[in-house]
């Protein structure tokens, strides 16, 4: 029998639990195909400096003048970066989980992945209109990564007012993976998206919610605690709720809507989906891509 998130995040070991969540998968996954060094002709490719001279397909350039690579899709290594959303609404906690708490075995298990395979790896957060590098590319990146997960606190807001990331706007070629539960205000997430893209890039979002986010369908009177403002009011649950099922149900599906976009993956998963199902998903998505 599979153990559970709660069980899991009650191990208090990213590490252990990264562990367990990679045997609940399949044997020999990976995150994905990749293109590079191979047998099978995919595409080709301006030649960049610190690529070998030796790929160049001088018959291409004897025609076009253009010195251009071949390349094919292979298991070759990829470079990961990683990206975790510390904004006070993170701490959001339902039946016993903390959206933060889950979010960390995620990255926690997909940097495992990444580690086991020998694929590069980065980690970054963003933080009350912040976005910081904490681990760079090493051997040692994996342990590091953990290392700061496992201190990892949320606090704050993520200003609406549009802000330019130069550490977003990279032309290397990567797979980004960002895990929030893009709650915003305007368009402050979709704004770092589109910062983020590039042909060479590929954007996985994991948006993380409570089922009482999605539907809130309780009854009576509640205190309501903004987690990023430190807001509170007091309101009737059934006077409340068409309202707000209504605005939260557009918001979902007009957020999901805008990132149907080449390149961006977006996985909508409540605290109660299996984080080895949910890995799975992506898996074998990305598989088919």
């Amino acid at each position: 029998m599979q153990a559970s998130n709660l069980e899991i995040i009650k191990l208090n070991n990213l590490k252990l639990a990264a562990k367990i969540i990679s045997e609940q998968l399949k044997h020999g996954v990976h995150l994905g195909k990749r293109v590079g060094v191979g047998s099978e002709f995919e595409q080709y490719r301006y030649y960049e400096p610190g690529d070998d001279p030796k790929r160049i397909d001088w018959k291409y350039f004897s025609r076009s003048g253009k010195y251009m690579i071949k390349e094919s899709q292979t298991e070759s290594h990829l470079h990961v970066r990683v990206m975790l959303d510390l904004s006070g609404s993170m701490n959001y906690v339902e039946d016993g989980i903390k959206r933060l708490d889950y979010a960390k075995n995620l990255i926690a298990s997909l940097s495992y992945l990444a580690h086991q395979q020998g694929d590069s790896l980065t980690y970054f957060t963003f933080q009350d209109g912040k976005i910081e590098q904490k681990v760079s590319a090493s051997p040692k990146s994996f342990q590091r990564i953990l290392y700061y997960l496992e201190t990892e606190t949320a606090a704050g807001t993520w200003p609406v007012l549009k802000k330019e990331f130069p550490v977003l706007k990279s032309k290397q070629r990567e797979l980004i993976i960002l895990v929030s539960d893009f709650l915003q205000k305007d368009n402050e997430w979709l704004d770092i998206v589109e910062q983020m893209r590039h042909p060479k890039k590929e954007i996985v979002l994991f948006q993380i919610l409570g089922k009482q986010e999605e539907k809130f369908d309780l009854k009576g009177n509640f205190h309501f605690h903004d987690l990023e403002s430190d807001r509170s009011i007091i309101l009737d649950g059934k006077a409340i709720d068409k309202t707000y099922n209504d605005s939260i149900k557009n918001y979902l599906s007009g957020f999901k809507q805008s990132l149907i976009l080449p390149q961006v993956h977006l996985f909508q998963a409540r605290l109660t989906d299996s984080i080895a199902g949910l890995i799975s998903k992506f898996l074998a998505e990305r598989s088919l891509s």
